[in-house]
């Protein structure tokens, strides 16, 4: 499994930032152009999915992780039930254990989210986060900026080809049909029918 260098700092990302393919993407260097779309079609490779595998597999055995127990737990935190955490803290100049803690807590509305959307990420039921959802958008209105400014550059082309070849330094906009046919009948010889 050979993965390009942008390839590997994508998945390095990804499974660094907590599973954000559209930031992974941009840290690797991808072009901001359609990034979201670029990201998510990244994040389906399988060399980059089996990478993100192999990366992960020595983590979740000394972990003791395994799937099923990390989607029980981020569904019990999910639903809001009572969660078991334990706080150790080692003294590694002493070589002494100053504090051994196991506590019990309930998830606040925040975590209970954020764990649910993690769950359905996973299922493949949540695919754009906001910052995707932004970006998506983002491109779109520039596509529709670039294309409102080639048709009002072809717009003005024409009109300064009609105007050339009539020798008139007149050009008149309609913005309806029916402005339009009023004004040829007001000036039959000012309109030309190009056959558009």
């Amino acid at each position: 499994m050979k993965l390009s260098k942008r390839q590997k700092a994508f998945a390095d990302a990804y499974l660094t930032n907590g599973g954000n393919a559209t930031e992974a993407a941009r840290a690797a260097g991808y072009s901001p152009h359609n990034i979201g779309a670029n990201a998510a079609k990244t994040l389906k490779n399988p060399k980059i999915q089996a990478y993100m595998k192999q990366r992960l597999q020595p983590i979740e055995r000394k972990a003791d992780l395994d799937v099923d127990k990390a989607i029980i737990h981020l569904l019990d935190i999910g639903m809001g039930r009572e969660i078991t955490a334990r706080s150790s803290t080692y003294d590694n100049i002493k070589k002494a254990m100053l504090e051994d803690t196991t506590m019990k807590y309930s998830p606040g509305p925040k975590q209970q989210v954020e764990a649910l959307e993690l769950y359905l990420k996973y299922k493949g039921m949540l695919r754009n986060s906001s910052k995707e959802l932004e970006d998506q958008q983002i491109a779109k209105l520039k596509a529709d900026a670039r294309k409102s400014k080639a048709e009002a550059d072809i717009s003005e082309a024409r009109a300064s080809q009609v105007t050339a070849e009539r020798g008139q330094s007149r050009v008149v906009f309609i913005d309806s049909e029916e402005a339009m046919r009023q004004y040829m009948e007001e000036h039959p010889d000012e309109y030309e029918h190009t056959g558009e």
